[in-house]
């Protein structure tokens, strides 16, 4: 086609010949805006917004016997939820997910001059994962999915090792990691460490608008030491590590380092409006419980009868092993549905070494597979009569089988009452979980001994395990709870 250009200033127009290709090729020459932005700066050498943080981070990496760790000027801090919202775009968080809270300490302190009122003070706090130095998600972690960097003291998830049993959720003291349903797994802030290795903040800290938040050096010694002065009785003069309404810091030793001017002592924790959310049922890991402890102290009154008795077994003895087996059965398979990968459930027993989790599924597992053997055993000296069971062999099934039904108890203890939770602590587990056993082993001898109220009694009884269970994990009653459904109705 014949078209008219322009020539340059300077030069007279002129007729050329110009074909599509022609124009195609004038098009591709010029630059887009992204192009042209890339190309002005192409030079810097240093990130456009390093003037800005360089002064919130250290100069230099972790030396020996030092880690990174976050520190907060609650004084600075607005509650604008800048860094949050950063946070959740840089990592690409799912919608409801977050690493980064904001909570309030709100109360009233005295003012400096004398006869003056007390003034009301609202002070925002936020916080993420604390790096601590005795990480309780890495101890608890049954598959091991935590690691802690041994130069940086950055506590990382390894999404690839996660089975999503939530059990690092329970034995943070924080509640810091926090499950994704999409993925199936737990993830957990990890001071954006790829940005660090090159020099760079993590994106809280830039995106703070009031530079309340930075990173910093922090002695391992130095801080395990204040966190258990602390945690033995600290007036907050300085909020170092442990803020008012937190647990003890002597439970995990976080490194989070909250600055203020002012006395805290007075002041309580208290969420931000509709940020709060109620406790999870959990109902695979009450059904899990309620049938193995069930099921476990069913099979127990049989071992008792077989220990004690006369050595003669009916079909009665029987029929009860049998339902105390399907009972722990049906409790192991309840427990898979908690996990968001069930089909990496193997795996579970990885962590034997620190979690209680693993060694409460391998005490399980062999009693699960003692309890199939011990029923097959009764079901054989009953229906197979002419060739009976050796009493030694029944005997000391039932022996093994006993022991393992306390080991096991003791380990779902233990899962519970590591975890420092005041709800959770030994002497309020233990009754329960050893009082719901020895109720099934009542109930288990009243069958035996053929009581026409034993199977009545069993299922009230259960029904009551359940929702004592249901309050052990929620932290409310049934009758609170019925009443607050009906008060919304």
């Amino acid at each position: 086609m014949k078209t008219i250009s322009v020539s340059p200033i300077g030069t007279q127009d002129e007729e050329r010949l110009e074909t599509l290709v022609d124009a195609f090729i004038d098009e591709q020459r010029q630059l887009s805006a992204v192009e042209r932005f890339s190309q002005r700066h192409a030079d810097v050498s240093h990130p456009l917004l390093e003037t800005h943080y360089r002064a919130l981070m250290p100069a230099s990496p972790p030396g020996p016997g030092e880690q990174y760790a976050f520190e907060v000027d609650l004084d600075q801090c607005s509650s604008c939820k800048a860094c949050v919202v950063a946070c959740h775009s840089l990592n690409g968080l799912d919608s409801g997910e977050s690493w980064r809270e904001i909570r309030l300490l709100v109360g009233s302190r005295p003012r400096i001059s004398l006869g003056a009122r007390a003034e009301s003070v609202a002070l925002a706090v936020t916080s993420a994962c604390h790096h601590c130095v005795d990480p309780g998600c890495l101890k608890g972690c049954p598959v091991l999915a935590y690691d802690k960097d041994p130069i940086t003291g950055i506590v990382r998830h390894l999404d690839d090792q996660c089975i999503g049993c939530s059990y690092c959720i329970f034995t943070c003291p924080y509640e810091v990691p926090k499950f994704s349903k999409s993925r199936g797994i737990v993830r957990k802030c990890d001071l954006c460490h790829g940005r660090l290795e090159v020099g760079e903040a993590p994106a809280c800290v830039q995106a703070c608008p009031n530079e309340a938040i930075r990173i910093t050096r922090v002695s391992v010694t130095a801080t395990t030491e204040r966190c258990r002065s602390e945690a033995s009785g600290s007036d907050h003069s300085e909020a170092g590590c442990a803020l008012p309404g937190m647990p003890s810091a002597a439970i995990t030793v976080p490194t989070t380092v909250y600055r203020s001017r002012h006395t805290l002592a007075g002041l309580e924790s208290r969420p931000v409006s509709g940020s709060e959310r109620p406790r999870e049922a959990h109902w695979p890991l009450i059904a899990m419980l309620v049938l193995t402890q069930w099921g476990g102290g069913t099979l127990a009154a049989v071992a008792l009868r077989v220990g004690l008795g006369d050595g003669f077994l009916t079909v009665r003895d029987a029929v009860v092993a049998a339902l105390g087996c399907l009972g722990v059965q049906g409790g192991l398979i309840a427990s898979v549905f908690h996990l968001g990968r069930p089909l990496q459930a193997w795996r579970i027993g990885l962590g034997w070494r620190t979690s209680w989790l693993s060694r409460e599924a391998i005490a399980l597992g062999i009693f699960s597979a003692v309890s199939i053997i011990f029923t097959g055993l009764i079901a054989l000296d009953v229906w197979l009569s002419a060739w009976p069971v050796p009493s030694r062999v029944l005997a000391g099934t039932a022996a093994a089988l006993l022991l393992l039904l306390l080991l096991a108890t003791l380990a779902q203890v233990q899962v519970y009452a590591i975890t420092g939770r005041v709800p959770w602590r030994l002497r309020r587990t233990v009754p329960r979980f050893a009082g719901t056993v020895l109720m099934a082993v009542g109930v288990g001898c009243g069958f035996l001994v053929g009581t026409n109220w034993a199977p009545l009694l069993g299922l009230l009884l259960m029904g009551f395990s359940v929702a004592e269970r249901w309050q052990f994990f929620t932290g409310r009653s049934v009758v609170d709870a019925v009443s607050r459904d009906g008060g919304r109705q």
